[in-house]
């Protein structure tokens, strides 16, 4: 469920012709901030100018799961050697790795007739991967930040004991937090030699 502001919920439920861009936050493993946007304009939201001339963005159409799966976004960008990613051509940037464990998020904004920003709506948020990259045309496949609650628990692994112990029988817990340990149950299969 998305959290609107009342202004922009009575203009979704009222307008018939809506005007809206997507707004894109490219966040480098460094912390360093890029703003793109789609529309014909410069955008400012939130304390931040989103740039419509620095690169061409073009986005497939986002599909939110109700399960524990990987949401993914395919985002293409299309470029020239002038559309620089700090101090290289962002191509050659994407070769040397400055993409990697980057994160882009997606937000629509919408404008009502006067160009006025009325609200944003926060899309999509995820871990860039560089699916291919040449040419005029970078492609990024960008996956959900929850991708690791697809993993299987690793089998034949031994844990470190948590704040318990067993005595008698009977299982004693201890009223100390322990943030360095995991509690996981652990059932030897008949292969494993203990």
């Amino acid at each position: 469920m998305k959290t609107v502001s009342d202004e922009l919920s009575t203009y979704l439920n009222t307008k018939k012709a809506l005007s809206s861009c997507d707004l894109y936050v490219l966040t480098l493993y460094d912390g360093t901030a890029y703003y793109y946007t789609d529309a014909d304009h410069d955008v400012t939201y939130g304390g931040h100018t989103y740039a419509h001339n620095a690169l061409l963005l073009k986005r497939q159409q986002t599909k939110i799961n109700n399960v524990i799966s990987v949401d993914t976004m395919t985002v293409s960008i299309y470029a020239t050697k002038d559309d620089k990613l700090g101090d290289k051509p962002i191509f050659l940037a994407a070769h040397d790795g400055a993409l990697d464990r980057a994160t882009l998020s997606l937000s629509r904004a919408f404008f009502d007739e006067d160009d006025t920003l009325i609200g944003v709506i926060d899309l999509f948020a995820g871990i860039t991967e560089v699916k291919s990259c040449g040419g005029l045309q970078m492609q990024l496949t960008v996956k959900s930040k929850v991708q690791g609650l697809s993993q299987e628990f690793p089998r034949r692994r031994f844990y470190p004991q948590g704040t318990y112990s067993t005595s008698g029988g009977k299982v004693s817990s201890s009223t100390e937090e322990d943030s360095a340990s995991v509690i996981a149950p652990y059932v030897p299969l008949k292969e494993v030699l203990l």
